[in-house]
């Protein structure tokens, strides 16, 4: 049998996850090539939108198990902090929705989140410690992906305004996951 996981705690001020609620209105569309008509920085960034959704519902899904294995006082100090990370991970998954639809309005169509969905099933019977440690790989690859498009402003130079907006927002977001 496996001895529960005790995690340390920090103090409540250094856990914080602020849910900003982005207000951006994507029901009008945007250019097909929105990221100052660049071809590349365009569709990497789509390509990493398309892959959100679906990342975002297995990081809420894989961190409140995590936290449900947890020592009942454990569970009670960090759930300020899972409030808030599901918080932000939910607007991120909504927005990115609506992101996508236009993509796929526009005729991008999205295979990468049917595959990944068939490996998330697949690896459903996996110990809950495993998909935390997934999350925990893929937020600081995000975090990683943020510092660089919050560091080099060219990134998004020319941008449609509105995504440009959308796009820092999540890259700060993404950051405030790296502990």
């Amino acid at each position: 049998m496996n001895a529960p996981i005790e995690l340390p705690v920090a103090a409540d001020a250094e856990r914080r996850l602020p849910i900003r609620r982005l207000r951006v209105d994507l029901s009008a569309g945007f250019p097909k090539l929105w990221n100052g008509g660049d071809a590349f920085r365009t569709h990497y960034l789509n390509a990493l939108s398309m892959s959100f959704p679906v990342g975002e519902q297995f990081f809420i899904d894989a961190v409140r198990k995590g936290v449900s294995m947890l020592p009942p006082e454990q569970q009670a100090a960090w759930a300020p902090e899972l409030r808030g990370f599901v918080g932000q991970e939910a607007t991120h998954r909504f927005l990115h929705g609506q992101f996508n639809a236009e993509l796929d309005r526009q005729g991008l169509r999205n295979y990468w989140q049917g595959w990944a969905a068939w490996r998330i099933k697949r690896g459903a019977n996996m110990h809950p410690v495993n998909h935390v440690a997934v999350t925990a790989a893929y937020e600081h690859f995000t975090a990683v992906m943020a510092t660089g498009l919050l560091t080099h402003p060219h990134w998004l130079e020319g941008a449609t305004p509105e995504l440009a907006l959308l796009w820092r927002w999540h890259a700060v977001e993404e950051s405030e996951h790296k502990t």
